[in-house]
């Protein structure tokens, strides 16, 4: 570059592009994590958001080949390059912007949505093969958040007393781990505590701060589509460059 002003720019876009390459990364982790680890919980947040972790699996792959453009346009000086890397992380940012206002817009109608998912497969619970997913489900989010029921354990009776009647309650409620019949033991102690609250704690009240971090990331992005068209105007000014 002509001068040191011009170099500093060159080398802040390919930092913070090495960054969103990392993010990148981190998303398809992500993603990859929630649609292996994860995807019993998915469950309770209904048909709209199953395919979460599938998209943010290719959100992340989009920003690796995006930043990855831009940190090779910045690096080679490749007037192209940058230019392309500035249009597509402008529609990026739009799309980022347009997500994290959505997210706190639709935070209301998820808490309405999981308790519905949760009330709707606690009536299908050990119904049959065919809801063995519910099943599977109830089961997993009970034993790893120690909740019982979707407000407090008593909803099992309530809703289900042909199932569990008397106070009993499915296996994956006991203290210290789901052991068949134990469940039907009054001697072996039963959590109590609801699975909603400890679910809206665990994912819907961090939608927040999500969206919160993608605005900011925003902020950041902007910044670089700027310094982006400066470089690649200063470029056009430069025979040397391409």
């Amino acid at each position: 570059m002509e001068n040191c002003c011009e170099s500093l720019v060159k080398y802040f876009m390919v930092f913070f592009n090495i960054l969103f390459i990392l993010a990148g990364c981190v998303l398809i982790g992500f993603g990859a994590w929630s649609q292996i680890d994860a995807k019993d919980y998915l469950n309770f947040l209904g048909d709209n958001y199953v395919n979460t972790p599938i998209f943010l699996m290719i959100v992340g792959g989009v920003i690796f080949v995006v930043a990855f453009m831009g940190c090779c346009g910045a690096w080679k000086e490749s007037k192209c390059l940058i230019y392309t890397y500035a249009f597509f992380l402008a529609v990026i940012l739009v799309a980022q912007i347009g997500a994290g206002i959505a997210a706190y817009m639709l935070k209301g109608d998820l808490d309405t949505e999981v308790v519905k998912n949760m009330n709707a497969g606690m009536t299908n619970y050990q119904k049959g093969p065919e809801f063995s997913g519910v099943t599977d489900t109830w089961d997993v989010v009970q034993k790893e958040l120690h909740c019982c029921g979707v407000q407090n354990s008593t909803d099992w009776t309530r809703e289900r007393s042909d199932i569990f009647p008397d106070g009993q309650l499915p296996n994956s409620c006991c203290v210290g781990g789901q052991v068949k019949g134990c469940g039907a033991n009054p001697d072996v102690d039963k959590y109590d505590v609801g699975c909603y609250s400890l679910f809206k704690a665990k994912f819907i009240d961090n939608i927040a701060v999500v969206g919160g971090v993608a605005l900011g990331v925003a902020g950041i992005e902007l910044a670089i589509v700027l310094f982006a068209c400066c470089l690649g105007k200063r470029m056009g000014y430069t025979s040397q460059y391409v």
